[in-house]
């Protein structure tokens, strides 16, 4: 591999050269052989050892352990990388967003935190997370390495969310939530198997820019309530807590 590759290929670290190349990159066995099984493009897939890869009807480029560590953001690299195209960032139908439970993201830092909730969305069934332009990019090498190859199978649209939660408000049977600390107690508030949930900043929680008359506010109770001395949970956690909740009373 050429040193110009190698050069591109680091660059796919930063975000800019993300967008501007439109491609990602993906690292390490568990993570390509997921990529592999998915619908996304792959541009290039390279390992030191080809034979750890499922890969069946595309080439695998032959790397040196030298060069995998000059691409590679990790300290002890696994083997392989592989470079896919980002996804066209085009929004499901209103159909489609109707049907479903989808979460919806506010200004979410941490590419840790984003990457849990992406895996929280894919263990219980959530196919859309939308987020505003604020939250961190998914195709973060930190998100696509948490998210465990829940990004391959969660679709992530970065939109106006404003709008969107507008455009929904009177779709029959939609309801929108958002978690806030003046809401209703999450396990006595009437709730539907379509909709939003709405989660918020890591320190911050929720914008002003949520507080519409739509909105149907909730939040998770401490125990006994308003006795734990803490201001609030992780977000990663409070999504996980309202989803598994939400997903519970509205079983078949």
């Amino acid at each position: 591999m050429d040193k110009n590759r190698i050069k591109y290929l680091r660059s796919l670290h930063q975000k800019k050269y993300r967008q501007l190349n439109s491609e990602f990159i993906v690292e390490g066995n568990k993570l390509v052989n997921e990529l592999l099984k998915s619908d996304f493009e792959i541009k290039n897939v390279y390992a030191v050892d080809a034979g750890q890869l499922n890969a069946e009807s595309i080439e695998i480029e032959h790397i040196s352990p030298k060069e995998l560590d000059r691409i590679s953001t990790s300290r002890s690299p696994n083997n392989s990388v592989a470079v896919a195209a980002l996804p066209e960032g085009q929004l499901p139908s209103m159909d489609t967003i109707a049907g479903n439970l989808s979460l919806v993201l506010e200004n979410i830092q941490d590419p840790g935190n984003m990457g849990t909730i992406l895996r929280l969305a894919n263990w219980f069934g959530i196919q859309h997370i939308f987020c505003n332009a604020e939250t961190v990019e998914c195709y973060n090498p930190k998100v696509v390495q948490s998210s465990m190859g829940a990004l391959f199978r969660v679709k992530v649209h970065y939109t106006d969310i404003y709008t969107l939660i507008a455009q929904t408000s009177d779709l029959p049977d939609f309801n929108i939530y958002a978690t806030l600390l003046d809401g209703e107690n999450l396990y006595e508030t009437e709730i539907s198997d379509k909709g939003f949930i709405i989660m918020g900043n890591e320190s911050q929680g929720l914008t002003e820019k949520i507080n519409m008359p739509e909105v149907k506010k909730i939040k998770i109770p401490s125990f006994p309530e308003e006795t734990s001395g803490m201001e609030s949970l992780n977000v990663a956690i409070a999504t996980a807590i309202t989803v598994a909740e939400f997903r519970r009373r509205t079983m078949d």
